[in-house]
């Protein structure tokens, strides 16, 4: 059931014109009664805004009947919206600038500065800040057409395509400013479509266009062939690299699921073995789960080639919670009684590191070889530092 909201301690923002005086002819404008009255919720809390409205008080003058009102009154809001202008900009800013979720900016909206704003209206905002964002921009072309017209235009082609069968959204946008010139929603996406819908209003703009970066597309590379000859067309470097690593992305996929069966097997066995002989007041289990999370959390390592390869970033992972381990053996512990150096011989290939570190009987393979009153603490900050630990003695 909903609550009707206390509004006993809000506070009142009265708003009279920013003339006092009648336009017509001089006279002081005297006050007749309140225009509109609305509560608006502001970063600083709810307020209730009344707008006064004020008239000529001269029966002979041109225009008694004219009611002036406050135009600052009138920019606080947008129409049907009780949130004023200054959240709907801060959640827009947070959202598309500092690339914050829903979640966080309802949390800081509401925990931290105490405003009554569900998530499903801190959506709607950001919908309304898109809206505001796109009404002046034919203000932002105009401003920088001298430049255009002097120095001519490097524009990007890209498109967004969530399935087969749906429409496509394509966006001609501009290089240095970041302006998008022109957007077309298509279903069909051949070379004749996409010069007659797509680059024909780009061209009728007028400016001289220097050159053109887009992806692979082949209807894309035809449609722009023809009407813009002769302007240099330069393929995406994203998608050059994404290509070119192709092959080591494939070896890289084929080494982490070899990686993952040949040590998945071992691991459970072992962590089984492990739970059965050790009781749970033990405070050797405390380290040895810490490890065996870090060791799972390791071998579901994501992957975005062309430059993040999983396979790699598991081994490098694997390599810190070796040398993590290592150290704790150093700094005194009881014998490692599982001899786990099998793990090492059961996938094909492996990095000599690896090889080498398991055949002395140490390195993270015998995980088990850690100091009694140990505990480990382990630094999540960044990837780069993702498996340092430390040991500190309780």
């Amino acid at each position: 059931m909903r609550r009707a909201k206390d509004n006993r301690q809000v506070s009142k923002r009265y708003y009279r014109p920013e003339h006092t005086t009648c336009l017509h002819c001089g006279e002081v404008l005297r006050r007749c009664y309140p225009l509109w009255r609305k509560y608006i919720v502001f970063l600083s809390g709810r307020a209730l805004v009344v707008s006064m409205g004020y008239h000529c008080p001269k029966p002979q003058c041109a225009g008694p009947r004219r009611v002036s009102t406050s135009q600052a009154a009138r920019r606080l809001t947008v129409g049907g919206s009780s949130f004023a202008l200054e959240i709907i900009v801060q959640i827009g800013y947070w959202r598309f600038w500092q690339r914050w979720t829903v979640a966080p900016i309802h949390e800081v909206l509401t925990q931290e500065r105490h405003l009554p704003i569900s998530r499903r209206q801190g959506l709607n905002l950001i919908g309304v800040f898109l809206v505001l964002l796109r009404c002046p921009y034919h203000l932002r072309l105009a401003r920088h057409a001298a430049s255009f017209r002097r120095q001519g235009l490097f524009v990007a082609l890209d498109a967004l395509k969530p399935e087969k069968g749906h429409t496509a959204l394509y966006v001609v946008r501009e290089l240095k400013f970041g302006l998008v010139l022109h957007e077309v929603a298509l279903l069909t996406a051949d070379h004749h479509t996409l010069a007659k819908c797509l680059l024909q209003p780009v061209k009728a703009l007028g400016y001289r266009l220097r050159g053109i970066v887009s992806d692979d597309e082949h209807a894309l590379v035809i449609a722009v062939a023809k009407p813009f000859h002769g302007v240099p067309h330069q393929t995406c470097q994203i998608h050059c690299l994404r290509e070119a690593a192709r092959p080591i992305a494939n070896a890289d996929r084929s080494f982490k699921k070899a990686l993952k069966k040949a040590i998945r097997g071992p691991f459970d066995t072992a962590g089984r073995t492990l739970q059965e002989q050790l009781a749970a007041e033990d405070p050797r289990s405390e380290v040895l789960r810490t490890y065996a999370e870090l060791i799972r959390s390791t071998l579901t390592e994501a992957r975005s080639p062309p430059f993040a390869l999983g396979g790699l970033r598991v081994v490098e992972d694997l390599r810190r919670l070796e040398a993590s381990l290592t150290r704790s053996r150093q700094k005194g512990g009881t014998r490692s009684w599982i001899n786990c150096s099998g793990w090492s011989h059961s996938a094909n290939p492996w990095p000599p590191a690896i090889n080498s570190s398991n055949a002395s009987g140490g390195g993270w393979w015998n995980w088990t070889g850690v100091s009694t009153h140990q505990r480990l603490r382990v630094s999540r900050a960044r990837p780069a530092s993702r498996f340092s630990a430390k040991s500190k003695s309780s």
